[in-house]
């Protein structure tokens, strides 16, 4: 009998061992995982699915390098830093920097005489000032948004993915009754991207308002891109900065 009970030890332990072993490192279409990894995939014509979920669907409280597929509000591979969700860049991108386009510009209000209301034109990178809407470029005399005065054009490829426009009230100007709603869109080579956001302030002045809208515009060296801009009344005078992000 105690010879049986040692077997059965000495069994019993090398299984344990075995099943230690084994757990040390997975081989998924392979039983030979590289050693460098706790574990490996081996497969011909297929891949690794990600868990695929919306934005409201993220776990509310993510492990650090957490990674997951989100499918909207600009899909893609999004890892979780130990603080917020980032984007992971895709390998077309892969090394190469930001590119943000920062605007500038005034509503194109007056003290005097008739409401400037557009549609205006004026350029991705600030003139400097209210000069940066040009209340006498309609879509005639600036050619749909691409005259020297009023237009950019891109020195390098890339690929715009989102307008995000800021709105603040500032001092001065005819301040009426009546919220203010200002339009944006951006054109390249004098034709309308599609891409444009609307903001609206109050009459207070220090108000501010936010808004940001995703759309694909792709660009190569030479595109002329501009803003289009048109607004419901002049009152009251407000500031703005366009931020046109992209890789």
């Amino acid at each position: 009998m105690k010879t049986i009970f040692t077997s059965a030890l000495l069994l019993t332990a090398a299984i344990l061992l075995h099943t230690n072993e084994a757990s040390a490192q997975v081989g998924v279409g392979t039983t030979t995982p590289h050693s460098s990894a706790m574990m490996e995939i081996n497969a011909t014509g297929k891949g690794l699915l990600i868990p695929r979920m919306n934005q409201a669907n993220r776990p509310a409280s993510p492990a650090t390098g957490l990674l997951i597929y989100q499918t909207d509000n600009t899909p893609g591979f999004y890892v979780y830093n130990g603080s917020a969700w980032t984007a992971v860049s895709n390998a077309s991108s892969a090394g190469q920097d930001s590119t943000i386009i920062m605007t500038r510009a005034v509503a194109a209000y007056k003290q005097t005489g008739g409401p400037a209301l557009g549609p205006l034109f004026f350029s991705p990178v600030s003139l400097g000032g209210q000069s940066s809407v040009n209340e006498t470029q309609d879509a005639t005399t600036s050619v749909n948004g691409t005259s020297p005065i009023t237009s950019y054009v891109v020195p390098n490829a890339c690929t715009f993915y989102k307008l995000r426009i800021v709105a603040r009230v500032a001092p001065g100007g005819v301040v009426g009754s009546g919220s203010h709603s200002a339009t944006f869109t951006l054109f390249k080579n004098g034709v309308s991207t599609g891409v444009a956001a609307t903001v609206a302030t109050s009459t207070t002045v220090g108000t501010t308002a936010v808004v940001e809208v995703s759309g694909t515009v792709s660009v190569v060296p030479g595109d002329v891109l501009s803003y289009q801009f048109t607004q419901t009344n002049q009152d009251p005078n407000t500031s703005y900065t366009l931020l046109l992000k992209g890789l």
